[in-house]
């Protein structure tokens, strides 16, 4: 399915192109619906490129492909694999210093990849889709849902946000602000690396959402549209505050709240994007010598570029 215009989508058919030199033809198994294609169908974002075929969490078999390419990636044909959403240049500064999702090229499978670049199956709404032999995929066993398998990469961010950004360790209290398919994924991650207590915030709107980051691995959630929501949260925490905060709620609300209830010398991972600038109590992180994070999920691009 190409997007040739917001609010437009339509079926198009491509030829599949010849792999014997380079790359790889992956049949599609399934294709999350992320929160980006839902911007980029209703016009409200200006990430894309359009016309394009979008999807980019994406999982599916390799069912031809270079050697060359397929060696380099440690799989073969009939192999599952889900490929991450960024192809990297490999020569820019950043891709050199492994900061590949930061590529200054900025190519982004399903969003910046354009129908008019050969060839054309960029993405995974569709039966293929083509993996440029700069990809980095990862292999797919058996045993793992289509479903699940397409969200590696949405896991792979709250990796980096509560890992890497966040370095919680096992005991560490860890609140997250914003119960969409970001945050719960920073909710299951927190989970496995021990988090305790581990909360998760939203509004009354979001029910459901909270449900289901109780069903993995919250120790409790907390409404913010209601009285006192900080207070409570730092008497769960154990009355000083949290450990680690990450915030993916695009609200500038939450990133007040994320301040308030982080403790002295703590951790704020800032991850929700909120379109404009904000207005935050720098004294209050200065004072409590706070550490602020960006913790940009890898699919946005930066205003420098």
């Amino acid at each position: 399915m190409v997007l040739s215009e917001p609010g437009r989508l339509e079926q198009v058919a491509f030829p599949v192109p010849d792999v014997a030199d380079e790359g790889a033809i992956l049949e599609v198994e399934a294709a999350s619906v992320c929160g980006t294609d839902l911007s980029l169908y209703k016009g409200t974002s200006n990430m894309g490129v359009l016309p394009v075929v979008l999807g980019h969490e994406v999982a599916g078999t390799i069912v031809d492909g270079a050697a060359e390419t397929l060696d380099r990636w440690g799989v073969g044909v009939g192999d599952r694999v889900s490929p991450e959403p960024y192809l990297p240049c490999n020569d820019c500064g950043d891709c050199l210093q492994g900061h590949y999702h930061m590529c200054s090229e900025g190519r982004l499978y399903g969003i910046t990849l354009p129908t008019h670049v050969k060839p054309s199956l960029w993405g995974g709404y569709g039966e293929y889709m083509y993996l440029h032999p700069k990809s980095r995929v990862h292999a797919v066993s058996d045993d793992i849902s289509p479903k699940a398998a397409c969200l590696s990469s949405v896991i792979g961010n709250g990796v980096r946000w509560i890992s890497r950004k966040g370095k919680v360790s096992p005991g560490d209290s860890v609140a997250i602000v914003g119960p969409g398919a970001q945050g719960l994924a920073s909710t299951i991650v927190a989970k496995e690396a021990g988090a305790d207590p581990l909360v998760v915030m939203g509004l009354s709107a979001d029910e459901k959402n909270l449900e289901v980051g109780e069903a993995v691995g919250a120790t409790h959630t907390l409404y913010t549209d209601e009285d006192d929501v900080a207070e409570r949260a730092i008497d769960i925490a154990g009355g000083s505050g949290f450990d680690v905060v990450v915030v993916t709620a695009p609200a500038e609300a939450a990133v007040h709240l994320a301040i308030d209830v982080v403790r002295p010398r703590g951790r704020l991972v800032q991850v929700g994007l909120l379109g404009s600038d904000a207005s935050i109590p720098l004294d209050n992180i200065v004072g409590d010598e706070i550490t602020l994070l960006g913790g940009v999920d890898r699919r946005a691009t930066s205003k420098r570029r």
